[in-house]
């Protein structure tokens, strides 16, 4: 049995050298035609490119600030009404970029911005509202950043653009801790 089974290997070893010799002929004969075109192996897709973010010309202007901002506990605040609605809200982003950067922020180019929140920003004396920082990320989104006014953390608007209209959520970021929580939501619309 065992001898049947190495003839019928050898026969087969004998059979593959016969059609591979066959091959290099048929080869050599048609040598002057051009060898078969072999598709091109189809390229690895590439990783997606990162999404662009706008200019910041494209977003600078005075804009019209609502907000709603939490309660402690999780109550949410009486509305204001009248000029009382509309003191403390508003929202300056400016092209030109800020003299002294946030340190401790992601973004290296860091544009000047104004902002006013009733009970969350200091303005200095005569001075419509505070100084804050802004950059835009990547898609039609931008983080405006100020320190808060009590305790040893920041504020940050964090939103994406769409035409003439800021909205987002606004957090609270401890700078000693690292907590963040949301505060709110704002919406700003430029004038």
């Amino acid at each position: 049995m065992r001898a049947a089974r190495i003839v019928a290997i050898e026969r087969g070893r004998r059979a593959l050298g016969r059609l591979a010799a066959g091959g290099l002929v048929l080869m050599a004969a048609c040598s002057h035609a051009a060898p078969p075109a072999v598709p091109a192996p189809e390229p690895a897709p590439a990783a997606p490119a990162p999404s662009a973010t706008f200019t910041p010309t494209a977003a600078t202007g005075s804009y019209v600030l609502r907000t709603e901002i939490q309660a402690p506990g999780g109550r949410r605040p009486a509305p204001r009404r009248g000029a009382a609605a509309r003191e403390g809200t508003t929202l300056r982003l400016e092209s030109t970029r800020l003299a002294a950067p946030l340190s401790g922020v992601e973004a290296t180019t860091q544009f000047t911005a104004t902002i006013a929140i009733a009970g969350y920003t200091r303005a200095p004396r005569g001075r419509a509202g505070q100084v804050a920082a802004w950059w835009p990320i990547p898609g039609d989104s931008l983080v405006i950043q100020f320190p808060a006014a009590r305790g040893n953390a920041s504020i940050q608007l964090r939103g994406a653009r769409r035409g003439t209209v800021l909205s987002g959520d606004i957090w609270y970021v401890s700078t000693a801790t690292g907590t963040t929580f949301q505060l709110g939501t704002f919406t700003a619309r430029r004038n």
